[in-house]
């Protein structure tokens, strides 16, 4: 997925996408699954009208993997999909679901970890709450010479960062990208990864 730098309360920092419910659909459909995949039955999604929650919840989950067969693993996908438009549809619709009060029940859900909760809370539910994740993790140790966890590595953000919803998005979205472009598990690309003059693994272990 590309990022796409925006207004602050904007939706199209998730690889341009429209809305909340388009990001949390695509949420669940991109686990391993290649981003184009997800755009394409997006938009198949849009010209049916069911790009919103609260209309997939109307389908049968039988019906859903035929919209989303193209899909890797499509069938886990939709039955993890259909139970959570049922839910949002009981809480009363997508905006009131994604509430940071509402992220216990977030984290009940099949296919919802906590990365993938709080990045729904933050960029479809415009939630300031950072997300942590292991792209996050590996760049902070490596850039800090630390060895962090993910939520060690959270709370440094957090810590640093002013509580600013444009602010986490765009921290958020940058790590991401450097995580994939350069900072790799393994024989990491240091030498083209703009962040190596402040970068303590690059500067001390290449001496």
């Amino acid at each position: 997925m590309g990022w796409i730098v925006s207004d602050a309360s904007s939706f199209e920092w998730w690889g341009g996408l429209k809305t909340a419910h388009e990001i949390t659909i695509s949420a669940f459909l991109v686990q391993m699954t290649r981003w184009e995949s997800v755009v394409k039955v997006i938009n198949k999604l849009r010209e049916k009208q069911l790009n919103k929650i609260e209309n997939l919840s109307k389908l049968s989950v039988e019906d859903l993997e035929k919209e989303i067969r193209s899909i890797n693993f499509y069938k886990t996908k939709a039955r993890r999909l259909k139970a959570f438009a049922d839910k949002v549809a009981e809480e009363g619709g997508l905006e009131n679901f994604l509430k940071i009060e509402k992220r216990p029940i977030l984290l009940s859900m099949e296919g919802i970890g906590e990365e993938t909760a709080d990045s729904l809370l933050l960029f479809a539910g415009n939630n300031v709450i950072f997300p942590q994740s292991e792209y996050l993790r590996r760049v902070m140790s490596r850039v800090l010479g630390k060895k962090l966890t993910k939520s060690g590595a959270k709370q440094i953000v957090e810590e640093k960062l002013n509580k600013d919803l444009f602010e986490y998005k765009l921290f958020h979205a940058g790590i991401v990208s450097i995580g994939k472009a350069f900072c790799y598990t393994n024989n990491p690309n240091c030498d083209k990864c703009f962040l190596k003059p402040v970068c303590r693994k690059y500067n001390y272990e290449t001496l």
